[in-house]
């Protein structure tokens, strides 16, 4: 997997775990977070956000936290498109606090200190603006684990272990032993997904599939055991992932758009893989059926 593909998860991942992330980067506890359609209004363009949560904290207060998530190759700045996205959600909701935060994926990023500004001739700041930078290829894994937030442990492939084997065992424990059915299931998806380096990945499958430390078995892993049998291990494990993906999509299709006709199904099933992640990111967005119907149409003719 390219780094740059890791978007989709983060975004999957982010929007299943709000509430720990939010109280993780917010720093206080947090009593709910919401989110609202990520395209902010004209004019005279409008512009797509990846996340944007409405926080409210135990001391009732509200407040706003946006998310974006890059990798290597962006052709714009990502500075100024922070600029942009605060300036937007500050007229938009104007009693509201902006905290902004960037997750930089596979090496980008890496001279973003989240704070910049402009100056006249004089010298003088006439624009200033700031959020917060999270290089995760820089993040301590072992600090992450410490924090026993096992929804955030599956951005652990991505951080810095210096003795990778027992750091990804105990986040697997973790993950296994504090969570359950479906969200256990996707987390365990989420963490092999955001594995992209390969020997990473292959260890962290490792540890998952043979159980070879206590840990209890999901029926997502039983799953990918047996395919691994039937076709192969290493071809197995793949097609098994894929088809995990499609029917976590399928579930959370249907919690957002409803029940799905049998051919709505067989054409989102007959989807390219890529347009699979897409629609896993568009879907957060969707109010209903007709939505999806809508996506799925001018997806046909492309």
């Amino acid at each position: 997997m390219k780094p740059f593909e890791t978007n989709h998860p983060l975004k999957r991942l982010v929007t299943m775990a709000a509430d720990d992330v939010a109280a993780w980067l917010l720093g206080v506890p947090v009593l709910r977070v919401t989110t609202r359609p990520g395209t902010l209004p004209p004019p005279p363009d409008e512009l797509d956000s990846d996340l944007v949560f409405f926080v409210t904290l135990n001391t009732g207060r509200e407040v706003i936290l946006h998310l974006e998530f890059q990798g290597p190759g962006s052709r714009r700045s990502m500075p100024l498109r922070m600029l942009d996205y605060q300036t937007r959600l500050t007229t938009t909701y104007r009693n509201m606090p902006v905290y902004s935060v960037v997750w930089y994926v596979g090496g980008a990023g890496a001279r973003d200190t989240g704070a910049h500004q402009c100056t006249n001739l004089a010298g003088q700041t006439y624009l200033a603006w700031h959020y917060q930078v999270i290089h995760l290829w820089q993040l301590d894994g072992e600090a992450l684990l410490r924090l026993n937030r096992p929804a955030l442990l599956a951005l652990i492939g991505q951080t810095r272990l210096r003795d990778p084997q027992p750091i990804l065992t105990q986040a697997i424990h973790q993950i296994m032993t504090q969570t359950s059915g479906e969200r256990q299931e996707q987390l365990l998806t989420e963490f092999l997904l955001l594995c992209t380096d390969k020997e990473l990945a292959a260890m962290a499958e490792q540890i998952i599939r043979y159980d070879r430390y206590g840990i209890p078995e999901s029926p997502l892993i039983s799953k990918w055991k047996e395919e691994g049998r039937a076709e192969g291990v290493e071809e197995g494990i793949e097609k098994g992932i894929e088809k995990g993906h499609l029917e976590l999509l399928l579930r959370q299709l249907v919690r957002r758009c409803g029940p799905l006709s049998e051919p709505l199904t067989r054409q989102i099933q007959a989807l390219p893989a890529t347009q699979m992640l897409d629609l896993a990111e568009a879907l957060l967005d969707f109010t209903g059926r007709d939505d999806l119907e809508q996506w799925l149409a001018q997806r046909g003719g492309e």
